[in-house]
């Protein structure tokens, strides 16, 4: 298992992905950096800049996921998995169908989820700081940020984000068993774990059945939401309020069995 951490780069996702189709790759891999110049948001949008995000990709071998799991549906289980990790961080965090991280009605952060080669890469941007957009540290939602207090004793919100950074990152790579000693995130890192099975996604154990149990519990906050269709080429907003969630992680919207294919 190898884990890379850079101080800044256009894209974690297209970095990854460009990274596998000229090499081999037969174990987990992590890119992490703090800033990303060129990221990629839904439907290809650049993802905009905050004072503090979390800019990570991961690419797993396919032999790792669960057999059950439906490929067109791959964000809505990554991001379920992830959610379960970030809510320790913040309790009203939820995911709205397909790949997008909410606060109550603004969103956060997001998924995107590829397949190259015989690997998927799982990438997730998500907003800590920032002073425009909402975030973990200033969305009004109800429920106070969940770590603040043991970190009040820090200089100003910036060293406190960059410490939830720290430990957002420290926690995925946990669940991804990487067993990381020592992590700066003032400094590079590429390091390659020997001897450690990435064995969160045996099929056993993160089922797609049991995953999605898990998700559709709070489909129905996607009522009050849109989400966007392309359709003969052209791309438009259909509101969820009347969306049916199927087994699979798709829905039926007035007749049309729509996919998650990001």
């Amino acid at each position: 298992m190898r884990f890379i951490w850079t101080q800044s780069m256009p894209s974690t996702q297209v970095y990854l992905t460009d990274y596998i189709r000229n090499n081999t790759i037969e174990s987990p891999l992590v890119v992490a950096t703090k800033e990303q110049t060129d990221g990629i948001g839904s439907r290809a949008n650049t993802w905009e800049k905050v004072s503090c995000g979390l800019y990570l990709s991961c690419a797993l071998p396919t032999a790792l996921l669960p057999h059950d799991l439906p490929r067109q549906s791959s964000s809505i289980y990554f991001g379920q998995v992830l959610l379960e990790l970030l809510k320790e961080f913040h309790g009203d965090l939820w995911l709205k169908w397909p790949n997008d991280f909410y606060l109550q009605d603004d969103k956060v952060g997001g998924l995107i989820t590829q397949y190259v080669k015989e690997l998927v890469v799982f990438g997730i941007g998500l907003n800590i700081l920032s002073e425009d957009k909402a975030s973990l540290l200033t969305s009004e939602a109800k429920n106070p940020f969940k770590q603040y207090d043991q970190y009040k004793h820090k200089d100003s919100i910036e060293s406190v984000s960059a410490e939830i950074l720290s430990q957002i990152i420290r926690k995925i790579l946990h669940f991804l068993s990487f067993n990381i000693v020592e992590f700066a995130l003032q400094k590079n890192i590429d390091k390659t774990f020997h001897s450690i099975i990435c064995d969160t996604f045996l099929h056993k154990h993160m089922t797609w059945h049991d995953v999605f149990h898990r998700y559709k519990q709070d489909f129905f906050k996607n009522q009050r939401f849109h989400t966007h269709i392309n359709r003969d080429g052209d791309t438009y907003k259909a509101s969820l309020q009347d969306a049916q969630l199927q087994d699979d992680g798709s829905i039926v919207l007035h007749d049309t069995i729509l996919y998650s294919l990001r």
